[in-house]
């Protein structure tokens, strides 16, 4: 077998999960669709519940380097199948590729929602954006909007308000939904004009964004707002679409895990975000993947 252990997701659980296998002298494969670090990479800061802080990057790169120092193996590729046999268990890549493991835990994390609105589409790269590190740079002194309200816009609003001379924050719901100490900031800084009970109805552009026309929600109004760009963060869904004849999945689509974070499938467990009563934490990330390596640890000494 190629490992003993598959970690589906290089995010804060996953790579918590590798580290403590790899630890324990397993041999340990990390496949990651994206960059290792996971969403951390993209988030300027991250906070705990008493209010304290830490970059991400500095967060999730201290992972990565945690887990290559202990041996993890990582590799880039997109899980599109995972088969259980009787001896083994198979993850295939969307590119061919295929790997197999003793036990495997699930650790993708989440997606982004879309808007689901005329021009999105479009102009997905084309001044529509999804990370505020990335592209907050492009944007100097000129205006954008933020669509959503939650801890994740307000975060990401606040820091393209470094940059742009104006950010206009778009929340569907009659008020913000992020804890109080990002709420006070948001309220307090000039540059962020915040307009609740609105919805985005259709973003505007021929080559790039030039505009977004929301809706105040109440009495139908609508208004065109001249903008550079658009950045999107009105949720998150979980990535396991392909699991879905694999593991017991909630109405929502996350994975259903006992305690001790594993699935109804000996040897298959899940840690992170996208486990069922997850608390959406790096901490709790952190502290899953320990977990889902403890579980992972039994069933290789049981197998």
């Amino acid at each position: 077998m190629d490992a003993d252990v598959v970690i589906v997701g290089a995010g804060a659980a996953g790579l918590s999960a590798g580290i403590e296998l790899a630890k324990a002298r397993r041999r340990v494969l990390v496949v990651e669709r994206e960059g290792f670090g996971g969403r951390a990479m993209n988030v300027e800061w991250i906070m705990d519940e008493a209010g304290g802080r830490a970059p991400g990057h500095e967060l999730a790169s201290a992972l990565v380097r945690e887990a290559e120092q202990a041996g993890v193996r990582m590799e880039l590729g997109e899980v599109a199948e995972i088969e259980s046999y009787s001896g083994c268990k198979s993850v295939a890549c969307s590119d061919g590729t295929t790997y197999t493991a003793s036990a495997v835990i699930l650790a993708g994390g989440l997606a982004g929602k879309e808007l689901g609105i005329p021009g999105e589409a479009e102009l997905r790269g084309k001044g529509l954006i999804h990370c505020a590190v990335c592209d907050a740079g492009l944007y100097s002194d000129q205006t954008l909007a933020v669509c959503g309200g939650g801890e994740a816009g307000l975060v990401e609003g606040l820091y393209l308000a470094k940059f742009a001379s104006r950010v206009i924050l778009i929340e569907a719901q009659p008020q913000l939904s992020a804890r109080a100490v990002l709420k006070d900031q948001a309220r307090a800084n000039p540059k962020l004009e915040i307009r609740c009970a609105h919805k985005p109805v259709r973003i505007i552009g021929r080559e790039f964004v030039s505009a977004i026309e929301v809706e105040e929600i109440a009495t139908g109004n609508r208004q065109t707002l001249d903008v550079s760009g658009v950045l999107v963060h009105v949720g998150f869904e979980p990535a396991t679409g392909y699991l879905a004849n694999v593991v017991p999945l909630d109405a929502q689509g996350y994975i259903q895990v006992n305690e001790r974070l594993e699935t109804s499938t000996p040897g298959l467990l899940a840690a992170g975000d996208l486990r069922g009563r997850s608390p959406r934490r790096f901490a709790a990330a952190v502290a899953d993947g320990k977990a889902a390596a403890a579980g992972a640890l039994r069933f290789l000494e049981l197998a």
